[in-house]
């Protein structure tokens, strides 16, 4: 039987913990601080590669150098983009919310994150066969697909044969999305702390990835859970709610 836990803030009429979202209120305050540090000196290292991808270009009259140029600037371009993410993030800066349908900010992760899946890991995307809408910021939703996916693919691990399901459907009054992977799954143990920040059960993890999920989620006014049953992978549960107007 899966384990559920719910990862969220309770729903209305539930008990709360206010200390607990105290604590994880100063936990992403200090993380902001130390993003903001992490993120000035990769922009100076960017700041180095595009000049000399620059100089480059202008020495050299070579088509096929000039196409892997052009890679690097384009690739520099979709990291400031995300160093802008991660810096509204930070900062905890307003909101830019809108009219968002939540199928556009999935593809665009998936787009971004097909590049990086190992060949031996497939990734099926059960796309509605409807627009489905939300009130929120594109940017900070596609970001939260983005870790999820990046998530799973470690979870699976490289070199191991594994798959990653994400689905979209529409429930009134919410969005559901899922996003599946058949990796060893998170042990009981732990489940509830892996959206606390700076926990994490990887060498080389920061806990930053499923912190920044739950704060957007939370945002949005939505709910979060994880069903893991043992020897199935882990599944992330995203309940968010629909614009009433746009999607009866």
């Amino acid at each position: 039987m899966a384990v559920i836990k719910r990862i969220s803030s309770p729903a209305k009429g539930e008990e709360k913990s206010e200390d607990r979202h105290e604590v994880h209120a100063e936990k992403m305050s200090s993380l902001g601080h130390f993003t903001q540090a992490i993120v000035h000196d990769i922009r100076n290292s960017l700041h180095i590669v595009v000049t000399a991808s620059a100089m480059i270009k202008r020495r050299s009259d070579d088509r096929s150098i000039h196409s892997h140029l052009n890679a690097i600037d384009q690739t520099i371009e979709r990291t400031n983009g995300l160093i802008e993410r991660i810096l509204t993030f930070a900062n905890n800066s307003e909101d830019h919310l809108g009219i968002v349908d939540i199928a556009d900010s999935i593809n665009e992760s998936i787009s971004l994150t097909r590049p990086m899946i190992p060949a031996e890991i497939t990734i099926d995307w059960q796309h509605p066969a409807e627009a489905i809408h939300i009130l929120g910021d594109h940017g900070q939703l596609y970001q939260v697909v983005l870790n999820l996916l990046k998530n799973a693919i470690e979870a699976i691990g490289h070199g191991n044969h594994g798959s990653i399901l994400v689905s979209l459907n529409k429930y009134y009054p919410w969005a559901e999305l899922r996003v599946k992977d058949n990796g060893p799954g998170i042990a009981a143990d732990v489940i509830n702390q892996i959206c606390e920040p700076t926990f994490t059960t990887k060498e080389d993890g920061n806990g930053f990835g499923l912190a920044n999920v739950f704060d957007v989620v939370e945002k949005h006014g939505g709910t979060m859970e994880v069903a893991s049953p043992v020897g199935e992978g882990a599944e992330f549960i995203i309940l968010l709610p629909l614009m009433p107007e746009l999607n009866m």
